[in-house]
């Protein structure tokens, strides 16, 4: 988990670097690359975002039992991810890969969830 210190720094750094990008082109001083630029921090700052509450959530969920497993966390990191549709590349290969074969149920439910459709009882 991430000391909240370094969060701050975090969102502190992207959004003044989102702040200088987007100042360069509301002036029509564009650099080359900018767009790309904007693109990317805009989702670094998404991504941070999402980690930041799966930190939360760690440590609300888990540690207040002293519990937390890597496979845990990671979960719940990618839950965060994918509820905002952003991609789950920073969680580590091996962890994906270990979430796949020990967790099997549950990531399928946190990757397949939110496109299953809803079950209504009364047309069941």
């Amino acid at each position: 988990m991430i000391a909240a210190w370094a969060y701050e720094e975090g969102f502190r750094s992207i959004e003044a670097e989102l702040v200088g990008i987007r100042r360069r082109i509301a002036r029509g001083r564009e650099r080359v690359g900018d767009r790309d630029d904007l693109a990317a921090c805009e989702l670094a700052l998404a991504e941070l975002r999402a980690l930041y509450r799966a930190d939360r959530r760690i440590e609300l969920e888990l540690l207040v039992d002293g519990i937390a497993s890597p496979l845990d966390v990671a979960l719940i990191q990618c839950e965060e991810l994918i509820a905002d549709g952003l991609p789950i590349r920073h969680l580590e290969p091996n962890m994906r890969e270990a979430l796949r074969r020990d967790r099997e149920a549950d990531f399928a439910r946190v990757l397949y969830g939110s496109l299953a459709p809803e079950v209504n009882s009364a047309t069941t």
